[in-house]
């Protein structure tokens, strides 16, 4: 038995002597069989390796590498380790993604892909699946430790917050918590290893990887708005470019370009929604529905414009929806009777009177100057007085500030799904009969798209879906744009329900028998 395991060891020891990666000026090689794999980087792969911001995200279109790329930063920074355990260099680094699902089958696979063969490989799979590589540069042996954590189990959020590493990888940024990335930050910030263990310095951090999402994402906030010395947003080149004739065609300077079929970008953008030509073909921000919508008859296209001008004199509308995450919608009603969605209000963990006092009526005050409340429809609960503190109904709350708001008709969703669809599935003029405001309401916007959708059934076959819309950051403004359309919609929705009344057409001077 000794002598089996002196063998196994003699071999590994053998395979650890070889040289696995080499680093050459412009590419890097791995050894493989049959041929070795060969990693040239973009120009954008070239300035996210030479950075060393503290937090770094690339995001771009479909195909254009980022997965690869941000898999080449973690050997990259492995193998620039100091010596310090064993003499040997030695990291760890978290891969994490939203659900186990798809870390086993697409983050797992893109680090197999190219990193499948590297070295000597130890595996398992609980409590938390992790790979083990230990590898040979020109410089000797190099030890890199994997743990492959999704978030959707209480138990591996538990995990997540005792984790410590030296750096972390995080798929597909938008599709996490904003949350996430701050726990993050506090488990690689030279915890592994720490001084005492390694007191030369090496680089600490996060590197992500994401398609863009909305402008209204967490993510736009942090990496565009706001000025953050620590972080850095790398940005790729488009997929696709407009000729002279306002054709799409392909960008041959696009990353990853050699790697694709040189359609593959404009096979992506035929018949596709403009919004997803440009989160997906052309990398920026944008709002892409990826699940049942509430609202199959929205077009983005036909609906949506970047801002609309209130009309000057025309009356407004208001509709609010109540509780701790109070919204309020502003439309109006042209003559010709389309339904203008200008405006909203959101509030978070405030009271509605709080939300009108400070948020509502300065904006109203602020945005239409030239224009008076004529209706406001609420939520119908909160009709409803508080009967435990006896305080106001909400409602009670909004007329006593001067805002006189009714409940709307009726609570039941179905009813006010179809008064949305009301103005949806009509045109007037030949335009629309519905036209959103994208810079006015983006929260809407993306609801209308994207957010607001009935949530998946766990049960196998067929697709199946909720009866209702799943209750989320988007409902709340869908509902107060409900409450708003149920008050102008219903009379005619009930008016389309009423048998039709047929009327003799015949005509008296003709001979109708044979």
């Amino acid at each position: 038995m000794m002598l089996k395991q002196a063998q196994v060891w003699q071999a590994q020891g053998m395979r650890q002597a070889n040289q696995h990666i080499a680093f050459r000026d412009d590419y890097i090689e791995l050894t493989s069989i049959p041929h070795n794999k060969i990693y040239k980087p973009s120009q954008t792969a070239k300035a996210f390796h030479e950075d060393n911001s503290f937090v770094r995200l690339v995001c771009g279109a479909y195909g254009s590498g980022k997965s690869t790329m941000c898999a080449m930063e973690i050997v990259k920074r492995t193998c620039a380790m100091p010596y310090w355990s064993n003499g040997r260099r030695r990291a760890r680094c978290l891969i994490i993604r939203n659900t186990s699902a798809e870390l086993t089958s697409t983050t797992l696979q893109t680090w197999l892909q190219w990193f499948g063969e590297l070295g000597d490989i130890k595996k398992r799979q609980k409590p938390i699946m992790t790979y083990e590589h230990i590898f040979s540069d020109d410089k000797g042996v190099v030890e890199l430790e994997l743990v492959f954590l999704a978030l959707d189990r209480p138990d591996d959020i538990r995990r997540l917050k005792s984790l410590e590493a030296t750096f972390a990888y995080l798929n597909e940024l938008s599709e996490l918590p904003e949350n996430v990335l701050s726990h993050i930050k506090g488990r690689v910030n030279g915890r592994y290893p720490s001084k005492a263990f390694c007191p030369e310095p090496y680089w600490a951090g996060v590197i992500a990887d994401s398609n863009f999402p909305s402008d209204t994402h967490w993510m736009f906030d942090d990496f565009e708005t706001k000025v953050l010395p620590n972080y850095k947003l790398f940005k790729q080149p488009p997929g696709l470019l407009k000729n002279e004739d306002g054709e799409w065609i392909r960008n041959p300077d696009a990353d990853n370009a050699d790697n694709l079929a040189d359609d593959y970008y404009v096979k992506l953008a035929e018949a596709q929604t403009a919004e997803f030509i440009k989160v997906y073909c052309l990398g920026t921000w944008g709002s892409v529905g990826l699940g049942k919508v509430v609202y199959p008859d929205f077009n983005s296209d036909l609906h949506a414009v970047d801002d609309i001008e209130a009309i000057q004199g025309e009356s407004l509308l208001l509709g609010f929806d109540f509780g701790l995450t109070p919204a309020c919608v502003v439309m109006q009603l042209s003559a010709r009777g389309q339904l203008r969605v200008l405006k909203e209000y959101i509030g978070k963990d405030i009271g509605i009177r709080s939300f009108a006092e400070s948020i509502v009526i300065p904006g109203l005050a602020r945005d239409f100057p030239y224009c008076k409340v004529s209706t406001s429809v609420g939520d119908p609960a909160g009709a409803a007085r508080d009967q435990i503190f006896e305080e106001m109904s909400c409602i009670s709350e909004l007329n006593s500030l001067g805002i006189i708001t009714e409940p709307a008709r009726t609570n039941d969703i179905d009813a006010r799904i179809a008064a949305v669809r009301f103005f949806l599935n009509r045109m007037i003029d030949g335009k629309p009969a519905f036209a959103i405001s994208k810079k006015g309401c983006p929260v809407l916007f993306n609801a209308f798209v994207k957010d607001y959708v009935y949530c998946r059934l766990a049960v196998s076959g067929e697709e199946r879906y909720k009866d209702k819309p799943d209750k989320n950051f988007a409902s709340h403004i869908s509902d107060a744009t409900q409450y708003a359309c149920l008050s102008v919609a219903s009379d005619s929705i009930m008016q389309d329900k009423q048998p039709r009344v047929y009327q003799d057409m015949r005509n008296p001077c003709f001979n109708w028998t044979n």
